[in-house]
């Protein structure tokens, strides 16, 4: 019978035996690098927890129904190119600075701060150039407000000046 542990034994003989002796690399026998990257780390105060799904939450928004808001602010001031590649960035951004928040890292921290602030310019930007449906707006606007709050309110602030790296 065959076990997975440092030692096995063969069914014929009833030996035991090492893993080098029947033929297995070493590297299976032990237990590998564990990973440490969190999606999610509930261990944080709930400011910082909250914000990050938030952030996960637009990134997925982006996806699903689009990015008019990102794109007519980047269309308006810098042209089509920038237009096609900021939603692009603002998905990495939100989602790679969520990743970041979740394992305590400064940068992570800033990406999602600049992009929940580029997204309330950008959603204000749509609001007072263009005549836009009301509700969709507040709803929008709201969302990226209550992230710029969220990473900004003072539990976060004190948790990321003792804690992150």
């Amino acid at each position: 019978m065959w076990t997975i542990a440092r030692r096995t034994t063969t069914r014929s003989s009833g030996k035991i035996s090492t893993c080098e002796d029947l033929g297995i690399w070493l590297s299976l026998c032990h237990t590998g690098r564990v990973n440490n990257l969190r999606w999610l780390n509930p261990s944080q105060p709930q400011t910082l927890h909250s914000g990050v799904m938030l952030a996960y939450f637009r990134a997925i928004s982006i996806v699903l129904f689009g990015s008019v808001y990102y794109r007519q602010l980047a269309y308006d001031v810098l042209g089509l190119f920038a237009s096609r590649v900021l939603p692009i960035v603002m998905l990495v951004a939100l989602v790679g600075g969520g990743l970041g928040i979740a394992n305590e890292k400064k940068w992570g921290f800033r990406l999602t701060t600049a992009a929940a602030a580029y997204s309330v310019i950008a959603t204000l930007w749509i609001g007072l150039r263009y005549d836009i449906e009301l509700l969709g707006f507040l709803l929008r606007l709201m969302f990226d407000l209550v992230l710029v709050v969220l990473l900004l309110h003072p539990q976060s602030k004190e948790y990321r000046r003792i804690w992150f790296s």
